[in-house]
């Protein structure tokens, strides 16, 4: 019997080598899949990871610890309890200790912790001086020693609880964090000093530990492993803190999300493999009815029969779906070995729908069998048909009744997950009746007219109705992969979309920190013409961002138009001088009066202090920083009143008396912090008074200047600001301070997105003047570029001073997010299109190689009855091409009424961002309908051997 079947195959190459290709495509696509699920979830799940803050990868603990004689065994003790020890779940450990207290230089304090961290020296810029290293030593911000009044070599005091040591410091150094928005400086937030370890314990006092832990991507495999030692390490009695369990929740939801759609994407293929080996075993069964025929004279049995028709197939389909596994198995080894079930099912279906389509084929009496043309069995072809039709509505019926299945949603498998197959089927089914039909009559209409090679094309299409049982398979196809290809686009489309609105801009770059002030002059002086760069401050320790750019150049860079809202209300100039000598007249009885002043070209915070204020006279101060310029920001006085008449810088009148006394130049606090001064600004006078609150222990005995709009404007997304339901004023911390906005609502913000502010950099860094310099933890300065930048543009920013420490554009933005659970899936969904084209050609080759010999028969004789060639040529190209041109248009049809029903079934992003673009994709569908007219379309040609057959019919 085998010899028969390999002497069968032998006379039939082309059948037997395309069944066996398409088996291997099917397995090959089946055992890819299958390997590829895994990849695909790492590679979401480590971009899932990387993409996420460092709060939500670190392990902070805190707790209290008593240094003791030995303060380093008391903190090896404090890191194992933590667990900073454990190399297995921790990728990098800091561990600290600090102690709260306040700083003294003479009559001048400042709250402050004392504190030690492991590597500190690595992680910060000295601007002066040198790092701590030794006990007693230690290193202060700049801004701290300007409150302070100390240079390096200065002492300090430093006292932290009324049963603690002091402890006496020398400054060595003033330092700024390296990157301060880097994970090293995540949980190092409040007013700090460093010092060492040795020098804390000298106080005598209990210290709070530190530990934060950067936890390894593989910790976050089992989520509740995670969340179990979380709160077991928080049954010690020290305080855990962290967003691990979180993340490693959404990385679990993200996994089974990511293997869930590529699960489906293999069972549509093996679906459709399983189709296409169905149509192609159909179709060879009917070439083989001769040899069934001459085996039923000799004799054999009907079981003898089938195995050595059916052998013509099974062998070839066996052979063919070993190949790849043998490939995976010497790439992979073992690992090969746990797909055997894979492989075992897929040869088991193929198997059966192999022998189902023989025995249904031969299945006859012996006249029947050798008839040229098929018997006609129209009740069974109309149940087969029925039934296809009646699962393709009820797959349309569960996508329209069923939301949408959402990449975060763990949900079943129904018919909705193989509705492209279904439909595309169903409506490939209802067109080759359609086109059969209109085909006859087609043909018979061009036969009386006289129109020969357009009645026999008609005749031929329409009298050959099995053969054109491919066009529900190509139609299928080209719907799986129209709606791979389209969404796919839709989705990277969006990802584009929303990481220019996170982005801010084409590229970004972080600089180190740096003044507002010194920031926009810098930017502005690079780039005069204000088409290239931006200076922009991202502010804001969580929560919807605050982001304070230049208003002028946010149309250019940033293509968003919010100049005239940003910066259109009308405010006072600003008082801005030049002059190191400042004289103010007043009038008083012995009070102090104390001007804050900004240098306008770096945003340094100076003090000017006047007094005593005695009798109506000029008292003076020297401030030689403002001799290149300054600006007034606020003031205050005393306790006791004082006038203000008159302040003159350089011989120059910087506040007249109109000025002084004018209510709409000066205002009290913005914040929720009650003031703590009086105005009378009656008699064209300014008299102030510093007046306590009994019982509140805060207040604000400042006097701002007005050089902004009150309200501030602002573009407002979302629910950035809280809902104050008409009863106050919006505001929004910027720079330290609560400023109240005028809100603009619009859909989205640059860097923000749909939760965040805008507002004018220079306005906010006027009105926030009083709040100190920026929290290099918390306000983040960046530079935006446009489209017009270029590399000479970033040269020029570094020329201007600017420390470039990272940068980020559009597509790495683009591209990290396309390393998501989502991009994975829709990219798996691709190859799973791409593997159906390719099914669906293999399938075609079959039916085109059992098609063939009766083909040229019918060729030959047409040119045997005098036919030109040329019309035998035409007759054979459209009746080759027609099952392709129906196919691919009604697979395109089926893909729109897809997706105009029920949205992609996987959402470009897993959060609730939304999706603007649209779920029917023009250009992708054109694209999928080019690709599936080409790879059919040549399928179809390249069995044409009209010209061999015309010869043949020619020399007879």
């Amino acid at each position: 019997m085998l010899g028969l079947i390999v002497d069968a195959l032998r006379a039939r190459p082309v059948q037997a080598c395309v069944m066996a290709l398409l088996a291997g495509v099917t397995v090959s696509a089946a055992v890819t899949a299958d390997r590829a699920g895994g990849a695909v979830e790492r590679t979401a799940t480590e971009a899932r990871i990387k993409a996420a803050t460092p709060q939500q990868r670190t392990l902070s603990v805190r707790g209290s610890v008593v240094l003791g004689d030995n303060p380093a065994a008391a903190m090896d003790r404090f890191r194992n309890l933590a667990g900073a020890t454990d190399t297995g779940r921790a990728e990098r450990s800091i561990t600290g200790a600090r102690l709260a207290g306040v700083l003294h230089n003479g009559d001048r304090r400042q709250s402050a912790e004392l504190r030690t961290l492991d590597d500190v020296c690595a992680n910060v810029i000295m601007t002066a001086g040198r790092c701590a290293t030794a006990d007693g030593e230690v290193m202060i911000g700049a801004d701290m020693a300007k409150a302070l009044e100390v240079e390096p070599g200065g002492t300090l005091r430093h006292e932290a609880t009324l049963t603690s040591k002091p402890v006496q410091l020398t400054v060595v150094g003033f330092y700024q964090p390296m990157d301060p928005v880097g994970w090293y400086w995540a949980g190092q937030a409040g007013t700090a000093v460093f010092t060492t370890l040795a020098t804390i314990g000298r106080a005598g006092s209990s210290v709070v530990a530190s530990s934060d832990t950067l936890l390894r991507p593989a910790a976050f495999d089992d989520a509740e492993a995670l969340d179990t030692a979380i709160r077991r390490l928080g049954s010690q009695s020290v305080q855990v803190s962290s967003g691990a369990p979180t993340l490693a929740a959404e990385v679990a939801t993200d996994r089974r999300a990511t293997l869930r759609g590529v699960r489906i994407i293999e069972l549509q293929v093996l679906l459709f493999g399983a189709l296409a080996v169905a149509v192609a075993a159909a179709y060879a069964a009917q070439e083989r009815r001769a040899d069934a025929a001459r085996m039923a004279i000799r004799g054999l049995p009907r079981r003898r029969m089938l195995a050595a028709t059916a052998g013509q197939s099974l062998l070839p389909l066996v052979v063919g779906g070993l190949v790849p596994f043998a490939v995976a198995w010497a790439l992979t080894g073992g690992a090969a070995l746990r797909q055997w079930p894979l492989l075992a099912g897929c040869l088991g279906v193929g198997a059966a729908v192999v022998l189902a389509a023989d025995w249904l084929a031969t299945q006859h009496s012996v006249a029947a069998l050798l008839r040229a043309v098929q018997p006609r069995r129209p009740l069974a072809a109309a149940t087969v048909e029925v039934c296809v039709l009646a699962l393709a509505a009820a797959a349309v019926f569960q996508i329209v009744a069923e939301p949408a299945a959402n990449v975060r949603r763990d949900t079943g498998f129904g018919l909705s997950q193989v509705a492209p197959l279904l439909l595309a089927v169903g409506l490939g089914v209802l067109a080759t009746r359609v086109l059969l039909a209109a085909a006859g009559l087609a043909g018979r209409t061009a036969l009386a007219a006289g129109r020969v090679t357009g009645a026999l094309a008609g005749l031929t299409i329409g009298r050959r109705r099995t053969a054109y049982r491919i066009v529900p398979v190509l139609a299928a196809a080209t719907c799986v992969a129209a709606l791979a290809l389209q969404d796919w686009t839709g989705g990277a489309a969006a990802r584009r979309e929303r990481a220019a609105v996170e982005l801010g801009a084409d590229r970004v770059l972080r600089v180190a920190p740096v003044a507002r002030e010194r920031l926009l002059a810098a930017v502005r002086s690079a780039d005069p013409g204000g088409t290239e760069a931006m200076a922009v401050v991202v502010t804001g320790a969580a929560g919807a961002p605050v982001v304070a750019v230049d208003s002028a150049r946010l149309k250019a860079v940033a293509g968003v138009d919010g100049a005239g809202v940003l910066d259109g209300a009308a405010a006072p100039a600003p008082l801005v001088f030049e002059g190191a000598d400042l004289a103010l007249r007043a009038a008083g009885s012995g009070t102090q009066v104390r001007f804050m002043l900004s240098v306008t070209a770096t945003g340094e915070q100076l003090v000017a202090e006047f007094g005593p204020v005695g009798a109506e006279g000029t008292v003076t101060a020297v401030v030689p920083a403002c001799a290149r310029g300054c600006r007034v920001d606020a003031l205050e006085a005393g306790r006791d009143t004082v006038e203000l008449i008159e302040l003159r810088a350089g011989g120059r009148t910087v506040i007249d008396q109109a000025a002084f006394a004018d209510p709409t130049r000066w205002r009290t606090t913005l914040g929720r912090v009650p003031s703590g001064i009086q105005v009378d600004q009656g008699d064209g006078r300014l008299r102030l008074i510093d007046v306590p609150r009994p019982g509140v222990r805060v207040v604000d005995s400042r006097l701002y200047a007005v050089n902004t709009p009150v309200p501030l404007p602002a573009l407002v997304a979302g629910g950035a600001v809280a809902d104050t339901a008409g009863h106050d004023t919006p505001t929004a911390t910027v720079f330290g301070t609560p400023v109240p906005l005028a809100i603009h609502p619009v859909t989205a913000v640059p860097r923000g997105g749909t939760s965040g502010v805008v507002v004018d950099l220079g306005a906010a860094s006027r009105i926030a003047a009083g709040a100190g310099q920026a929290d290099p933890a918390i306000d983040r300065p960046e530079v935006w570029l446009g489209p017009a930048a270029s590399e000479r543009t970033i040269d020029r920013l570094r020329a201007a001073g600017l420390t470039v420490v990272a940068t980020d554009d559009l597509d790495a933005a683009t591209a990290r997010a396309g390393r998501l659970a989502p991009g994975q899936t829709l990219l798996a969904g691709l190859a799973g299109g791409a593997a159906a084209l390719l099914l669906a050609a293999v399938a075609a080759a079959v039916v085109a190689a059992v098609d063939r010999r009766q083909r040229d028969a019918e060729l030959v004789a047409l040119r045997r009855q005098g036919v030109d060639r040329t019309t035998v040529r035409k007759v054979d190209r459209w009746s080759a091409v027609a099952p392709v041109l129906v196919a691919v248009p009604i697979g395109l049809l089926a893909a729109v009424v897809l997706r105009l029903l029920a949205p992609p079934p996987v959402r470009p992003f897993t959060d609730r961002w939304p999706v603007t673009e649209p779920a029917v994709q023009p250009l992708a569908l054109l694209a999928a309908g080019v690709a599936a007219l080409a790879v059919f379309g040549t399928v179809a040609l390249l069995r044409r051997r009209v010209a061999s057959a015309a010869e043949v019919g020619g020399g007879r």
